[in-house]
């Protein structure tokens, strides 16, 4: 049995790694790039992070005001505070939902503007999600990668402990010894490996959208309630004031001032780094909130100390306040494991053991081209023979069918390799009998 399933996995690991290697090998560096981004952030945008305009101190209302005046027909969503010296970042929507970033300066004046897809941190985000093309079925193409390359982690151990590479002495064949390296190095590294794709999948895009939506819609295990139906303001404007449409003049003239919500934040001991989202309409509120993940240059928390504290935009009262204590199991899992994942759960010990991981992962793809490329015939694509289905092909199938069920698109691929290899069976077979 051992060794039928030896033979089973040798011929899918390859596939596996025949078409997924390349994109593999861009995911891996994609990944090193963006792992190193607020050190990268702070050099090439330094003067917009912490730079001065030198001129006197004015409130943040005021600068709030400038923008508006600067900006005409663009309106303030989010306004950040993060660590230390970093200036305050004001994020504003515009025209056709076009984004911009403004940095207000220690006095609140502006130092800079930036177009946020320019910045490095979503260059390379953007190259590691959907490799810059903005493409969803890239996108799931590059999910589609990460769950194949837990079938070749598992396929591997498996067969390393098959042929004994961990006991097997140095051999006089060149290919042998690579061979041994190649399922050494991936039997050190097979856990961390594991860690760093599986705390990668709540980022993803369609099974990271599912656990997501599954951890709002069960707040037992997941999210607080807030997360999935989000509280409203109180808006007492006589309805006959109100304009028809959502950002009314009249309620917006109503609503509290950033200062003053800076002080209720103040009150609540909010400690930079924060956020406050502003509401969009006159039925939102303003959200607080401390956030571990947010991709955003010295805004990064501890996922332990994330807080959110939803206030009626009119009359500041707390509508809804949870924090990672209030999260179910579910919830706590994916706050962890995205900054875990992004190399900011622990600094940059953090950051340097994913970068370790990475370049092993780097290695062990190369030395498995390398190994194919030494075997391999010249005219054929010298793969492992196929394996008639037996008495054990059932076990294989349930280990397949459970990866498929937990990761739909992994289960989506394996049916059209399933298809793929009938037909190859079939035509086998024909040429069999014609031979007869």
């Amino acid at each position: 049995m051992t060794k039928y399933f030896n033979n089973i996995f040798w011929r899918w690991h390859f596939y596996a790694g025949l078409f997924i290697t390349p994109l593999l090998i861009t995911l891996s560096i994609s990944g090193i790039l963006y792992l190193f981004y607020p050190q990268v952030e702070q050099v090439v945008n330094h003067d917009a992070l912490f730079g001065q305009t030198g001129k006197p101190k004015q409130s943040l209302d005021a600068g709030l005001h400038d923008i508006e005046m600067k900006y005409p027909g663009w309106h303030v969503m989010k306004v950040s505070f993060p660590k230390a010296d970093y200036n305050i970042r004001i994020t504003l929507m515009g025209p056709d939902d076009g984004s911009k970033v403004i940095y207000l300066d220690h006095h609140n004046h502006i130092q800079a503007a930036l177009n946020p897809a320019q910045l490095f941190s979503n260059i390379t985000r953007e190259f590691h999600s959907h490799l810059l093309t903005g493409n969803t079925i890239v996108n799931y193409m590059v999910e589609l990668a990460a769950c194949w390359t837990l079938f070749l982690i598992a396929t591997g151990l498996f067969m390393t402990f098959y042929k004994k590479y961990l006991t097997q002495p140095k051999s006089k064949i060149d290919r042998k010894n690579k061979a041994k390296f190649h399922a050494l190095l991936g039997t050190v590294f097979a856990l961390p490996l594991t860690l760093l794709i599986l705390s990668g999948l709540p980022w993803s895009g369609y099974l990271g959208d599912k656990i997501y939506s599954f951890a709002v819609d069960h707040t037992v295990i997941g999210f607080p309630e807030a997360e999935k139906i989000a509280p409203v303001s109180n808006n007492e404007i006589p309805w006959a004031t109100r304009n028809e449409h959502t950002n009314s003049t009249a309620a917006h003239s109503a609503r509290l001032p950033l200062s003053r919500v800076v002080q209720l934040a103040e009150e609540e001991s909010f400690h930079r780094p924060y956020s406050i989202s502003v509401p969009m309409d006159d039925r939102g509120t303003y959200v607080l909130s401390v956030n571990s993940a947010t991709g955003v240059t010295g805004l990064d928390a501890s996922p332990f100390d994330e807080r959110t504290i939803h206030l009626d935009q009119y009359s500041g009262m707390k509508l809804a306040i949870f924090d990672f204590a209030d999260y179910g199991i579910l919830a706590k899992l994916i706050a962890i494991s995205i900054p875990l994942h992004e190399g900011q759960l622990f600094g940059v010990i953090n950051q340097l053991i994913n970068l370790l991981v990475t370049s092993a992962l780097l290695v062990i793809a190369g030395y498995g081209i390398n190994i194919y490329l030494m075997r391999k015939v010249r005219g054929s694509l010298s793969s492992p023979r196929a394996q008639r289905y037996n008495r054990y092909s059932w076990i294989f199938a349930a280990l397949l069918l459970i990866m498929g069920i937990l990761m739909p698109l992994f289960g989506l691929s394996v049916l059209v390799i399933a298809v793929i290899e009938i037909i190859l069976l079939l035509v086998r077979r024909k040429k069999k009998q014609l031979t007869i």
